[in-house]
């Protein structure tokens, strides 16, 4: 009986053990994806980024801060395997132009990045609503 509690033990402490290092891992890993966060307040699209290189995962974080419900919708994922997370649900295809976000809600959209130039965004229900995304090429000498 106690060599059974032993092995329950060592299973606990292993257990534990592979959970820290796997929480420990978890930055790493997530650095394999450049990141784009974009704000909605304030009938505006604030967008934080650093440099965007070509032919990586790239998520944008689209966050509705504002008191009206907005869209966020772009022609850069046209034709691109693109996955939209939102409340909990995951869409993928191929012909997602964007995503609606009620107020103070959040929506994840991953993809690679693979086509060089200037990217607008804009809010279908809000023409005026406008941003952009660049993301040139250059090759190294």
């Amino acid at each position: 009986m106690n060599s059974q509690k032993l092995q329950w033990g060592w299973v606990l402490v292993l257990a534990v053990t592979c959970g820290f290092w796997w929480e420990a891992t978890e930055p790493i890993f997530a650095q394999s994806e450049q990141v784009v966060e974009v704000t909605i307040k304030d009938f505006k699209f604030v967008t934080k980024q650093g440099v965007l290189r070509l032919g990586f995962p790239t998520v944008i974080k689209v966050k509705n801060e504002a008191a009206e419900r907005h869209d966020f919708g772009s022609t850069m994922f046209e034709g691109l395997p693109t996955q939209i997370e939102k409340d909990g649900v995951i869409v993928y295809g191929r012909g997602l132009g964007g995503v609606f976000l009620d107020p103070k809600r959040d929506a994840a959209i991953r993809f690679n990045m693979s086509r060089p130039g200037r990217h607008e965004f804009r809010c279908s229900i809000h023409p005026n609503m406008t941003g952009e995304l660049l993301l040139l090429s250059a090759e190294a000498v």
